[in-house]
């Protein structure tokens, strides 16, 4: 919640946030499934981020006729080390699910946002309001008990139906 009233605010999260949420993301995933779950889809999720920062930055660069840094302006390190803190708790299929939705969905709000207000930004608060988006899918997998995140068995079923 803290990333998200950071980064709605001020357009930037106090980059300690992002380590102190990825360790308590690893010990509530090995409490819940033990050290060697934790890994392969760890790992999964980690190549599947960093192998997206490399795209956007060849796209961008090849686009642009020269070489891009995509944290310089178009992504913040706040949204890179969220997502990296996430990708250590969710499952390969979950993340996927995640990170699909949650980008679909604020690009949505966002998109409606700068139509109904006044005040407009072209920079979009990605961290602060993926944040808010994954503490809805923890409160929903913690309370309600109807899916996991760090399985991806729901899912499959779900898609299978």
């Amino acid at each position: 919640m803290l990333i998200f009233f950071q980064d709605i605010r001020s357009r930037s999260v106090y980059w300690v946030l992002f380590p102190l949420l990825t360790g308590l993301l690893i010990l509530i995933r090995i409490r819940h499934q033990g050290f060697f779950q934790f890994w392969q889809p760890a790992l999964i999720n980690l190549g599947f981020v960093i192998v997206q920062l490399f795209i956007l930055t060849i796209y961008f660069s090849i686009k642009n006729k020269k070489w891009i840094n995509v944290t310089s302006q178009l992504l913040g390190w706040g949204d890179i080390l969220f997502l990296l803190s996430i990708a250590v708790y969710l499952s390969v299929l979950n993340f996927l699910f995640f990170y699909i939705t949650s980008l679909v969905g604020i690009l949505a709000l966002w998109l409606t946002w700068q139509v109904v207000s006044a005040k407009k930004n072209k920079y979009i608060p990605l961290a602060g309001l993926q944040s808010l988006i994954f503490i809805v899918f923890l409160a929903s997998d913690w309370w309600y008990r109807s899916f996991d995140l760090t399985d991806d068995t729901w899912l499959l079923n779900l898609i299978t139906k």
